[in-house]
């Protein structure tokens, strides 16, 4: 039990240094949009490799952004039912939930992007528009890292239900399986 204890430990740190990461992404987005919008309606001056850039940091951060939110349970559910069950049943529920449908449709997802990204890297990718980003084929990468990390942190989350199943209290008091408004370490 101490391993799962330490992987899932491991998969969190991880997410919150990307969380922190893209955060200060956040930050840029800002930044390159002000920039572009000054440019634009001051000098009467466009970058379509900058207009490009605002909106790759922008996906970055939504893709990278979902196993933060599934850390923190901060994604979309229904919880109509959960908040009365025992932190036992929501362990059960939250592992088959994680196991028939977050890393089915993660597998799904990873199957479909191979070929999108190897095909996309083969020929070097780069953006339609004249003078835009090159580089297609590493945004296009950002969905695989998309998956791994989202597989990643469901893994963690089955770890951690698996050891509320077995009657670890410090891991009924994370997220997803301490009841709601309840505060967690």
């Amino acid at each position: 039990m101490g391993l799962l204890a330490s992987f899932a430990a491991f998969v969190d740190r991880l997410t919150e240094r990307i969380g922190r990461w893209l955060a200060a992404l956040v930050w840029l987005i800002a930044a390159v949009c002000a920039v572009v919008v000054g440019l634009r309606y001051a000098f009467h001056v466009t970058f379509t490799w900058m207009q490009e850039l605002y909106v790759w940091i922008h996906a970055v951060v939504f893709l990278l952004g979902a196993p933060v939110a599934m850390k923190v349970n901060a994604h979309v559910r229904v919880d109509v039912l959960q908040a009365r069950w025992s932190v036992k049943t929501r362990a059960a529920v939250e592992i088959a939930g994680t196991l028939a449908f977050t890393l089915l449709w993660i597998g799904v997802l990873a199957w479909l992007a191979w070929p999108l990204v190897t095909s996309s890297w083969a020929i070097r990718e780069g953006s339609p528009q004249p003078n835009g980003m090159p580089g297609v084929y590493l945004l296009k990468s950002m969905l695989l890292v998309f998956a791994a990390l989202l597989a990643l942190q469901a893994a963690a989350t089955i770890a951690r239900g698996v050891l509320v199943l077995a009657g670890d209290a410090d891991a009924a008091r994370v997220p997803p399986f301490a009841k709601p408004g309840e505060p967690h370490p």
